[in-house]
């Protein structure tokens, strides 16, 4: 990981970008939808095809790493491909991953001699999108203005937390697969879709964290 971090500094320009606000959840509402109703509402569950536009932003310490990039993210195959860009403009790689597996279709010389570059990515990639929704199975917490949707996984659990308004704010996971947190928040409706405008992934155990900011959205 360190490697790979080295590489993207000398690789792309370091410059300035909006931090990152607490997440604020709206408080008029009382959250008390049905698990099936919060997995059908959420847009990553949903069979569609999108093409997303981001900015994005890999920090490590007080180190931060801007990249513009370009996503096609396929939800019925569970495929997106990643295509990122420093800011001048230089394509640094073209990613192909799906839940299982990842291709790296091209990189720049450096990024090709970073072992596990491919991997980290791709898998940054599927906690944000592809992770399993929550199951009839699991347990409801219900807390005024959130619901917290509970798995328990060895060596920890994982959770689910949705707003008053159904729209999943957070998952969390703590155990022994890894200790990571990914944040949603600003949905805005996009094709009649709510999509969240930023998503902010916080790699604890690797000490990284990522934030998208999704600057257009459209469905193939």
């Amino acid at each position: 990981m360190l490697r790979l971090l080295v590489a993207l500094i000398l690789l792309t320009l370091v410059g300035c970008m909006p931090a990152t606000p607490p997440q604020q959840l709206p408080e008029d509402c009382l959250a008390v939808a049905s698990v099936q109703k919060l997995i059908t509402g959420n847009w990553l569950n949903q069979p569609a095809v999108w093409r997303l536009r981001q900015a994005t932003l890999l920090e490590v310490g007080n180190k931060k790493i801007p990249l513009e990039g370009f996503l096609r993210l396929d939800l019925v195959k569970q495929e997106a491909r990643l295509v990122a860009m420093n800011g001048v403009g230089l394509v640094l790689f073209d990613l192909l991953v799906t839940a299982e597996s990842e291709e790296l279709k091209r990189a720049v010389p450096q990024l090709l001699k970073v072992d596990g570059f491919a991997a980290g990515v791709a898998q940054s990639l599927r906690q944000i999108f592809f992770l399993d929704s929550p199951t009839a199975a699991d347990t409801v917490v219900n807390l005024s203005n959130i619901q917290r949707v509970e798995r328990s996984l060895a060596g920890g659990e994982i959770e689910f937390i949705y707003d008053c308004q159904g729209d999943l704010r957070t998952i969390r996971q703590d155990a022994t697969a890894g200790d990571w947190r990914v944040a949603y928040d600003n949905y805005q409706l996009q094709e009649q879709t709510l999509v969240p405008e930023q998503i902010v992934m916080n790699d604890y155990r690797h000490r990284l964290k990522l934030s998208l900011w999704i600057r257009g959205a459209r469905q193939e």
